[in-house]
């Protein structure tokens, strides 16, 4: 008897917090609700007020200061940020030369936000970073104060911090940005992946030349993930260092990675003297194959008997990815079937399977590129 009534109680507790917990559900998703509502009315008003300043921009008339301060007080808010965001990309889209305007007179706004969120979370100052180098307001003066903030947020320990903040940097065309920027990162040892900064780096659209020979000065202080990125940064630009870079190939203390990206460079820019050394190198029984695998792609752009003899010859090496490449680059150069001829007849299986793959797929891709 006393048992069941202890389970009855039980039953009852049970029931009551379900109850609670179901009332608890809805009165909350009323709120939430009932927030939605207010945020849209408040958001259609921000996109008016953007819209009323955009048509004062293009009559060429001074947008109101009071609406500017209505803003700012507004974006401290991150859902009223995105609104913003959102507003700005429907307008861009229509006139994209004069939303672009209006955002470069909406650059003290944003300087006042970066002194606002700068004891708030990473995640908000991430998004920060984001819109500014959506917007670009980075400008090329190095005494801009966004480009200054833009260049201490690299040295956060975010990393989506970091990289949205380099990336607002690149497309500032800053060259002297750029290289302040990770001269900062060197000096406090912070990593950043090569891939992140090589593709990054392909953003900047200003004097790339210039931005070059900055990083190329600055070379011996940089860690490897950045030297390689110059070196793809360079590569992709197609500027001229080949006697620089040809220098650092033949010195026996450079490192491994830095050795790979400069023959991937030299696949792309011909140089004569590194053609001879490519052949050398290819003739050398190293146990880090890497190089005459690299190397064998990047003979493609040097047609001459000794560069087909010794990719012919890599036909029969051990390593696959040395095959595989050799004969990539023999079907480049165009070499024709009496050259091959003894790949064809000899005795090795796999030289001659590799090269008749690739000279198939050659001729596939030929066929289907002339009948489109």
């Amino acid at each position: 008897m006393m048992s069941d009534i202890r389970i009855d109680i039980i039953l009852v507790i049970y029931i009551i917090i379900c109850v609670l917990m179901i009332l608890f559900n809805t009165a909350f998703l009323l709120y939430l609700r009932y927030k939605d509502y207010l945020f849209r009315s408040k958001k259609e008003k921000l996109r008016q007020i953007i819209k009323d300043q955009i048509v004062l921009v293009k009559i060429n008339d001074k947008i109101d200061v009071h609406k500017q301060e209505y803003l700012f007080k507004k974006f401290t808010k991150i859902r009223f940020l995105k609104a913003f965001h959102e507003v700005i990309k429907e307008e861009s889209l229509k006139d994209n030369e004069i939303a672009f305007k209006y955002l470069k007179l909406c650059k003290p706004l944003f300087e006042y936000l970066l002194i606002e969120f700068n004891n708030r979370e990473n995640s908000k100052k991430a998004y920060l970073a984001f819109l500014i180098s959506e917007f670009k307001l980075c400008d090329e003066s190095s005494y801009d104060f966004i480009v200054s903030a833009m260049i201490s947020y690299t040295m956060n320990k975010s990393i989506y911090v970091r990289q949205n903040a380099l990336h607002a940097l690149y497309t500032s065309n800053n060259s002297e940005a750029i290289l302040t920027a990770m001269l900062r990162m060197q000096e406090l040892n912070i990593k950043h992946n090569n891939k992140l900064i090589s593709d990054g780096l392909l953003l900047f659209h200003g004097d790339r030349a210039k931005l070059a020979a900055l990083l190329w000065d600055e070379f011996d202080r940089f860690d490897m993930n950045i030297r390689i990125a110059v070196i793809n940064f360079i590569k992709v630009s197609t500027l001229d260092y080949c006697e620089k870079f040809f220098s650092l190939l033949i010195n026996k203390y450079t490192h491994k990675e830095i050795k790979l990206a400069i023959i991937r460079y030299f696949g792309k820019m011909t140089y004569a003297p590194a053609g001879d050394y490519l052949v050398e190198l290819m003739r050398q029984e190293t146990p880090e194959w890497e190089y005459r695998a690299i190397a064998a792609t990047a003979l493609a752009k040097y047609k001459n008997k000794e560069v087909v003899d010794v990719l012919k010859e890599s036909l029969k090496s051990n390593n696959w990815y040395v095959r595989f490449n050799a004969s990539e680059s023999l079907v480049a150069l165009d070499v024709g079937y009496m050259e091959l001829v003894d790949i064809y007849n000899g005795t090795d299986r796999y030289a001659r399977e590799i090269l008749e793959y690739k000279m198939e797929t050659a001729r596939l891709k030929k066929k289907a590129k002339e009948e489109d």
